[in-house]
């Protein structure tokens, strides 16, 4: 009975820990290098992510974007470039604090039987995602079109409470389980970025990057089109797509993907 209610306890708690965890982390946004002291960008935006991924049970995970809105308490995302000639500094940070209280029904096997048990989950989490690191420029050209080499270290952090109520059918059959969790993992990562001048004021920015360290890899890709609404604004549209493989003991990979919309600030 134990061992079903804590196998129970297991898939659910990393069923939560990635269903109501939405980490977009946007790739530095792009611009011409200057010869003649730094040029910095600052980006402010919204990513639309769906959670997909894995348990180390073989629970398959996918999650809309609008169950993680509806849950969501508060959510900061930003990203910074600073850019002096060849070289460039960038700073990507996304923090989030989520709570929800959800019902599940379950089958497990319990005394050789299945029984239906109803599950209900207060869940509180907080997360950040940062990418630090810097850049040099390979290619640039005077129709505007960018390419540099980017390097650094990408961290995810999680912290997450969870109440958990077994509900096993009668007045004495309730089981009320609390379970706290955080943990961390740092990767290096190397990549490309880069931007494609298409007109006046139009360009596709572009970027992918693929590292490890803690977990086995983490990657990402993007690709988009962006408007130079000012000289010192842009508004970019883009799609997102990134993913850990960790193979730790309540989750083996994690995955954010979804469109993405911001606006880059040139000072």
């Amino acid at each position: 009975m134990l061992s079903n209610l804590k196998l129970a306890r297991k898939t659910l708690f990393a069923l939560f820990f990635v269903a109501l965890f939405s980490q977009p982390v946007m790739a530095q946004s792009d611009s011409e290098s200057g010869d003649d002291g730094w040029n910095h960008t600052l980006a402010v935006y919204l990513w639309g992510a769906d959670i997909g991924g894995a348990t180390t049970l073989g629970n398959d995970i996918d999650v809309g974007f609008k169950d993680l809105l509806d849950n969501l308490n508060f959510g900061a995302m930003g990203a910074y470039q600073g850019r002096k000639g060849k070289w460039s500094v960038i700073a990507n940070v996304i923090y989030l604090d989520v709570s929800a209280d959800k019902q599940f029904d379950l089958i497990p096997p319990i005394g050789g039987d299945l029984i239906n048990v109803t599950t209900d989950v207060d869940l509180d989490l907080t997360g950040w995602v940062i990418d630090l690191g810097g850049g040099y420029n390979l290619y640039n050209d005077r129709e505007g079109t960018v390419t540099d080499f980017v390097f650094g270290a990408r961290y995810l952090d999680l912290s997450t409470d969870i109440l958990l109520d077994f509900d096993l059918g009668g007045p004495d059959l309730e089981i009320k389980v609390p379970f706290s969790d955080s943990g961390h993992v740092w990767d290096a990562i190397v990549g490309l970025s880069g931007r494609v001048r298409i007109g006046d004021r139009w360009f596709m920015p572009w970027g992918a990057t693929i590292g490890a360290g803690d977990s086995d890899l983490t990657w990402s890709a993007r690709a988009g089109v962006g408007f130079n609404a000012a000289s010192w604004v842009d508004i970019v549209a883009s799609y997102r797509y990134l993913k850990w493989e960790l193979d730790g003991e309540l989750i083996d990979e994690i995955s954010f993907s979804g469109p993405m919309l911001g606006a880059v600030f040139h000072f």
